[in-house]
């Protein structure tokens, strides 16, 4: 592939900062359906994450970088899987099947846990980002059942009232960025 190839395919997905959090923030805004039911899927999906990103970490700073790739999709792979086996993403999300939505975090917090660089760094980075999946995890169940227990329209108790909590609640933490 050239450069100008890879460059563009880098910009369009891999390096595209909306389509990433996009993609990433979606299996936490679709499954969760209250903040009761969520806790216990939230804890499946994030034992799964935390291993998958450690394994993924820990091998992309040992192999060859040819081989990295191979090792992100593998072990997404294979934790789909696991998440299958033990009960979640069943079923469908507007036609698509659920096992397809997680494969994007996966992927994304292999990636972000890989560039940690030292075992230390790829643990805390993966302990890290599976935390927060947890928390946003049980958030957006929070607020998918607020918005549907409230006295509003029914027309503000849809996805997009969860999407733009989402947005303003990732706006109030762009202020907590601690780098």
């Amino acid at each position: 592939m050239s450069e100008v190839t890879r460059a563009f395919l880098d910009g369009m997905l891999l390096k595209n900062p909306v389509f990433m959090t996009f993609t990433g923030a979606l299996l936490a805004a679709v499954i969760p359906r209250s903040a009761r039911t969520s806790w216990a899927p939230a804890a499946r999906y994030s034992v799964v994450f935390f291993f998958a990103a450690l394994l993924g970490g820990a091998l992309a700073n040992s192999l060859s970088s040819a081989l990295v790739p191979l090792v992100f999709v593998g072990t997404s792979l294979v934790s789909v899987l696991v998440l299958r086996h033990l009960g979640e993403l069943s079923g469908e999300w507007m036609g698509m099947p659920a096992a397809i939505l997680a494969i994007a975090p996966l992927l994304g917090i292999q990636m972000l846990v890989a560039q940690a660089g030292e075992f230390a760094g790829v643990v805390a980075s993966a302990g890290g980002n599976s935390l927060g999946f947890f928390l946003a995890f049980v958030l957006l169940g929070a607020i998918r059942e607020t918005s549907r227990i409230s006295e509003a329209k029914p027309v503000f108790k849809t996805n997009p009232v969860v999407l733009f909590s989402m947005a303003v609640f990732a706006l109030a933490l762009v202020g907590f960025i601690f780098w």
